[in-house]
C-alpha cells in the first residue's frame, strides 16, 4: 500500500481515509448480520411483472382527452345561460285569433297555449273563429282542447255560430263534443238555436235542432217560423216533429186562435188537411178571447155569438155551426169527440148545427 496517501487497509478492519494522516483502525465489533456467505447462481434470472412504462401514443390520447374536458368545462362556466321559456297568456291567443294572425296562432298552438281564453265580450278563440267562418282554425282549436259549451256574455255559443252559417260538418263536430245542450235557451237578443238554424238555411241542421227541442206547451217565435216555413214547403216531417214537441195547438204569430180554426173559418182545405194529417189535435178548443180578424171571418152571426159568449167551443162545433160538412167529417175521422159540451150553454156539436140551421151537419 502507498503510505503517502494515508491508506490504512486491513482485511478485518474498515478502511478510513484521511488526507492529513492515517487514522488508526477502530477496534473490531461484532457484525449485526450473519457471516454466512450469500450464494449466487451463475444462470440468468428473468423477472416477470407489469410493464411500468406508458407508451407514447397512449400518453398523447390521455393528454388530448384531458384538454378537451378542460375546454368543455371552461365553456360551460363562461358560456351564456340557456334561454328561459317564455310564458304566453291565453289572452295573446285571443288577440291573435281576433286579428287573424296565422303565424302567431301557429306559434301559440305549438307552445300549447290554453285555447279557452276570453276577450272583453267573453268570446273564446273558438267562438271568434267560427264567427269569422275560419273553419280550419276552428278545427285546430278543437284539436287543441277548446271547449265547445262556453258562451259569451250574450249567451251566444259556438254551436249557434255553426248553425247560423249553415256549416253542417262543423255543427255535427261541435254537437258530438257537447255535453249540455239547451236549444230552447235564447241569447240576450231573443234569438235561439232554432231561429239561427233557420237563418243558416241548412235543412239537416234545422231537422237536428227540432229533434232536440224539449217537450213544451209554449210555441216560441222561432218554432212558429219553422212551422210556417214547413207549411209553405209542405215538409210534413218537420211539421209532424214540431207538433209532437208542443202540447198546445200552433197559432199564427201574434194570434191566440189556432191554425186549424183559421183553416176552417177561411175554408183553407190545404192547411187544414196538412195539419190534421201531421198530428194536430182534432179536439182543439177555441180560446176565451178570440182574435178580431178571426171573428170577422165567421159568416154566421149565430156562430159568432156562440164563439164570443160561450166557452170551450171546439173545432167540431165550429165546423158544425158553419155548415162545413167536409171539415166536420174529417175531424170525426181523426178522432174528434162529438159528446163534448160548451161550458155556459151546454151545447154539443149537434146542438150548434141545429141552432144555426145546418141540418146536414147535424146528421153526421
Amino acid at each position: 500500500m502507498d503510505r503517502r496517501m494515508g491508506w490504512n487497509l486491513d482485511s478485518t478492519e474498515r478502511a478510513t481515509l484521511n488526507w492529513t494522516r492515517p487514522i488508526p483502525a477502530y477496534s473490531k465489533a461484532r457484525a449485526r448480520f450473519s457471516r454466512t456467505p450469500a450464494a449466487f447462481l451463475d444462470e440468468p434470472r428473468i423477472l416477470f411483472g407489469p410493464t411500468l412504462f406508458m407508451p407514447r401514443l397512449k400518453k398523447r390520447l390521455v393528454f388530448a382527452a384531458a384538454l378537451v374536458l378542460l375546454i368543455l368545462f371552461w365553456a360551460i362556466a363562461v358560456g351564456p345561460e340557456p334561454p328561459a321559456r317564455i310564458s304566453i297568456s291565453p289572452e295573446e291567443l285571443v288577440r291573435a285569433v281576433t286579428i287573424q294572425r296565422d303565424s302567431l296562432i301557429d306559434l301559440y298552438l305549438i307552445e300549447h297555449v290554453d285555447p279557452n281564453g276570453r276577450d272583453a265580450q267573453g268570446r273564446t278563440p273558438l267562438l271568434i273563429t267560427m264567427s269569422q267562418q275560419d273553419w280550419k282554425t276552428a278545427q285546430r282549436l278543437l284539436a287543441a282542447g277548446a271547449r265547445v259549451d262556453v258562451a259569451d256574455k250574450n249567451n251566444f255559443t259556438p254551436l249557434m255560430a255553426a248553425a247560423m252559417h249553415g256549416n253542417v260538418d262543423m255543427f255535427k263536430l261541435i254537437l258530438a263534443r257537447s255535453d249540455n245542450i239547451h236549444p230552447e235557451v235564447p241569447c240576450t237578443d231573443g234569438r235561439d238555436l232554432l231561429g239561427l238554424a233557420l237563418d243558416g238555411g241548412n235543412p239537416e241542421i234545422i231537422n237536428t235542432v227540432i229533434e232536440r227541442l224539449p217537450q213544451t206547451s209554449k210555441w216560441t217565435t222561432s218554432a212558429r217560423h219553422a212551422l210556417n216555413a214547413a207549411l209553405v214547403t209542405q215538409n210534413k216531417n218537420q211539421i209532424r216533429a214540431l207538433l209532437s214537441k208542443h202540447s198546445a195547438p200552433p197559432t199564427p204569430e201574434g194570434k191566440s186562435v189556432p191554425f186549424l180554426a183559421y183553416a176552417i173559418a177561411g175554408n183553407n182545405s190545404s192547411l187544414f188537411t196538412t195539419l190534421l194529417a201531421c198530428g194536430a189535435d182534432p179536439n182543439t178548443v177555441l180560446p176565451p178571447q178570440c182574435d178580431k180578424d178571426f171573428l170577422g171571418m165567421l159568416s154566421s152571426k149565430s156562430i159568432r155569438s156562440y164563439v164570443e159568449e160561450d166557452r170551450n167551443l171546439n173545432l167540431l162545433m165550429l165546423a158544425a155551426g158553419l155548415g162545413q160538412d167536409d171539415y166536420l167529417r174529417a175531424l170525426l175521422e181523426a178522432g174528434a169527440n162529438r159528446n163534448r159540451w160548451t161550458s155556459r150553454y151546454k151545447m154539443s156539436a149537434l146542438d150548434v148545427a141545429a141552432e144555426t140551421g145546418h141540418w146536414r151537419a147535424a146528421q153526421l
